[in-house]
């Protein structure tokens, strides 16, 4: 009964205070509008603090407008972009990822739990993607891929860190920890800090007009601050399930089966036509040369090595796959497989197969031959195979459309030839009409068609051919790293004895 009326007391008190507080304040604001109703200025007084309120309010929507729009026209695009060197397959699951991105909400940031959730749900998505068969995906992992896998993000966020995060590299965990102990200290100090603003909102009161302005300025801050925030959150949201997302699809599409090393070892084991070898990971990019017999091959060959290195002769010569090295200008270096003429020693199965390890196709067609049947029919063959296995990346096709100068009329040939658009001469035009028919057959635009003389002295338009392969090599480069990604890792008696004989060393050394 005692501590109840003592509590009853401190609140009279508190309320008593209070009134104290305030009494000066009211007064002056009720003396003021008397003061303004005396000089005929109150109604002055209410338009002018109605137009401010309305401007302060129309500029406070335009900017929520503003900011808005631009939050919409961002949440269109991933945070970050997907990886270039994904497969097929990996792209439907980014998909399915920026599916979640897109509908996250900047709630989730400040609820653990909710976090905890959006994480397990993007897991479980790229699981079921991959692993649509299983009840419960979200296991289909080994261990050595989980380890890489933490290895992988640590040392991303190690990056991010030294790059985006200022004084990251001087702030020690000792001071992490003790600016986490004040974490009480410094809830009581914002408490009473907004306890003297509310104090401070009363006690402007005395100057009405002030008073409404800076309401209204702090109402426009206000609303401009939530709405940032909510858009960081957002980010901050989205960021979390993109990078759980790529996590998980580099986890769950087995690109964590081998390390780097693994991946050195692969790429020796990798079976080749001939010499020159590749080179360990990511070595050298392959293209693959084929076509038809006598569609100029092995011309291509020499003409891009600028010397006479593959054999060529009106029959064909070569027998089997054979590689020669490339080295472009700016010293990049090119492995090129000559390969048997298609239906005379190597047919569309051994192509295919052939396809499998190459980052690049160069298919010699001849301009002059209208039959291209056969190379339309090994073509789609090896689209139908990379379409069938989404998991895997279709190496980049490119045309050379040889022979040009036997076209119509044979007699001429007084390059260069203007083929886009053609100039006056009647072979330019039959060149592009060639270049046009190609395309449509192979079903490929028509600037991935390259015209070309490929024999004779000095061979022509070689260096657009060049050029275009300089242009390429990025793209060879993702479809090789991931061909060698998708090797099948080799569980072989030899590694399975070197694990045992490994594991048995560590179990009786430690006896």
């Amino acid at each position: 009964m005692k501590r109840h009326w003592l509590t009853r007391l401190k609140v009279t008190g508190v309320a008593f205070a209070a009134v104290l507080l305030l009494s000066p304040f009211l007064a002056a604001f009720i003396l003021g509008l008397l003061w303004l109703y005396e000089h005929n200025a109150l109604l002055i007084w209410i338009a002018a603090a109605a137009i401010a309120a309305g401007s302060v309010w129309g500029m406070t929507l335009w900017a929520r407008h503003r900011i808005k729009v631009h939050t919409r026209e961002r949440t269109t695009e991933p945070v970050r972009a997907a990886d270039g060197d994904w497969a097929p397959l990996e792209h439907a699951a980014w998909a399915e990822v920026m599916r979640l991105s897109e509908q996250a909400s900047g709630d989730i940031v400040t609820d653990y739990d909710r976090l905890r959730a959006a994480g397990e749900e993007t897991l479980r998505t790229v699981a079921a993607h991959y692993h649509p068969e299983q009840e419960d995906p979200i296991w289909e992992f080994t261990v050595p891929e989980a380890l890489l896998l933490s290895e992988r993000v640590s040392a991303r966020l190690r990056r991010i860190l030294l790059e985006e995060v200022p004084l990251s590299d001087r702030v020690r965990m000792g001071q992490l920890l003790r600016v986490w102990g004040y974490r009480p200290m410094v809830a009581s100090g914002l408490s009473y800090g907004r306890t003297a603003y509310k104090a401070y909102r009363i006690a402007r009161l005395a100057n009405p007009l002030h008073a409404l302005a800076a309401e209204l300025r702090d109402r426009f801050f206000n609303e401009l601050s939530d709405t940032a925030r909510e858009y960081l959150l957002r980010q901050v949201a989205r960021i979390w399930i993109e990078e759980v997302g790529r996590a998980a699809i580099e986890l769950y599409s087995g690109r964590l089966q081998h390390d780097t090393d693994a991946l050195a070892e692969i790429a020796q084991q990798e079976v080749q036509a001939s010499a020159p070898s590749e080179d360990p990971f990511p070595g050298r990019p392959k293209i693959l040369v084929a076509g038809q017999p006598q569609a100029g091959k092995s011309t291509l060959v020499n003409a891009l090595l600028g010397e006479y290195r593959a054999a060529t002769d009106v029959l064909p010569l070569t027998a089997e796959q054979e590689g020669y090295l490339l080295t472009l200008a700016d010293g990049q270096e090119l492995l090129l497989v000559d390969t048997p003429g298609l239906g005379d020693r190597m047919d569309v199965d051994t192509l295919v197969e052939a396809a499998q390890t190459a980052d690049l196709v160069l298919w010699v067609a001849p301009a002059h031959q209208a039959d291209r049947s056969p190379d339309h029919e090994a073509l789609q063959a090896v689209r139908r195979f990379f379409e069938e296995r989404p998991e895997r990346r279709q190496p980049p096709i490119r045309i050379v459309a040889s022979h040009i100068d036997r076209l119509s009329p044979a007699r001429e040939w007084e390059p260069p030839y203007a083929i886009d658009p053609p100039d006056d001469r009647p072979k330019a035009h039959n060149i592009a009409a060639a270049r046009q028919a190609i395309a449509e057959d192979f079903g490929l635009p028509e600037q991935e068609v390259i015209p070309a003389r490929l024999d004779g002295p000095m061979p022509y338009n070689i260096d657009a051919l060049t050029t275009e392969l300089e242009a390429l090599i990025p793209a060879m480069q993702q479809t090789r790293r991931t061909r060698l990604l998708r090797y099948p890792p080799a569980h072989t008696w030899r590694r399975l004895w070197r694990q045992a004989h490994q594991g048995t060393r560590r179990l009786l050394g430690r006896l």
